[in-house]
């Protein structure tokens, strides 16, 4: 039976590494070998079963998605309770979807998940690194010693950029710029000055924002935002 042939530069791409481009590029370079030979022409086809590695590193030829969600409030990641994410994206009918970063039932907004691993490991390392924007709802008013108390917050766990109250809203909302590994560190902090935080809304992840996209709905991330987001 005749093995299905694709361009070296697509079974790059699809893997979600790189562009079409780029990986003209890794080609022309010389970085990229197949069934251990180097193939440096442009325009070359292999089998969709070749062994393909960039750099000595093997890829795989899998059709990788990326899907941005904007959570709604009560629902979790256990796949065994009706109200879980995984429910609100099925229509993308992507297999193997995962999120690593943990999230609790009560935070909203922005949410990334994927069926590639290593993006989705990678996610979860380089987390502190990517700017973030919060909409908090607290369960009473921020005073302003706390307010500036909470813009001079910078260790190794949550960095503050900014505290702002919320326009045309009660001074127990505010929006909050930060960098963290982990969002249970946001928690802490208004813990730790006697409030609670009522909800937790994501409105932006790096270059990523929930505009156009109501609760509860969906989009892919396409290519050019995904290079873009691994690289802040």
């Amino acid at each position: 039976m005749k093995s299905n042939l694709v361009r070296l530069n697509k079974f790059i791409s699809n893997s979600g590494l790189c562009t079409r481009r780029e990986a003209d590029s890794y080609i022309l370079n010389g970085r990229v070998s197949v069934n251990g030979n180097i193939i440096s022409i442009l325009g070359s086809k292999i089998s969709t079963d070749s062994e393909v590695k960039i750099d000595n590193k093997l890829i795989t030829n899998k059709q990788f998605k990326y899907i941005l969600l904007n959570k709604p409030y009560d629902f979790d990641l256990n796949r065994n309770n009706k109200k879980n994410v995984f429910t609100l994206v099925k229509s993308s009918k992507v297999e193997e979807l995962e999120i690593e970063e943990i999230i609790q039932n009560e935070f909203l907004g922005l949410v990334v998940m994927s069926n590639d691993k290593s993006f989705n490991k990678d996610f979860v390392k380089n987390l502190n690194k990517k700017k973030q924007l919060f909409h908090l709802k607290l369960d009473k008013e921020l005073s302003s010693d706390h307010k500036k108390q909470i813009e001079n917050i910078n260790s190794k766990k949550i960095k503050i950029l900014s505290v702002d109250y919320v326009n045309f809203s009660s001074m127990n909302e505010i929006g909050v710029e930060l960098t963290t590994a982990s969002i249970s560190n946001i928690y802490q902090i208004f813990e730790n000055l006697n409030y609670r935080i009522l909800s937790l809304d994501r409105v932006l992840l790096a270059n990523l924002s929930k505009k156009e996209l109501s609760r509860g709905k969906w989009r892919y991330i396409n290519k050019i935002e995904l290079i873009n987001f691994n690289s802040f």
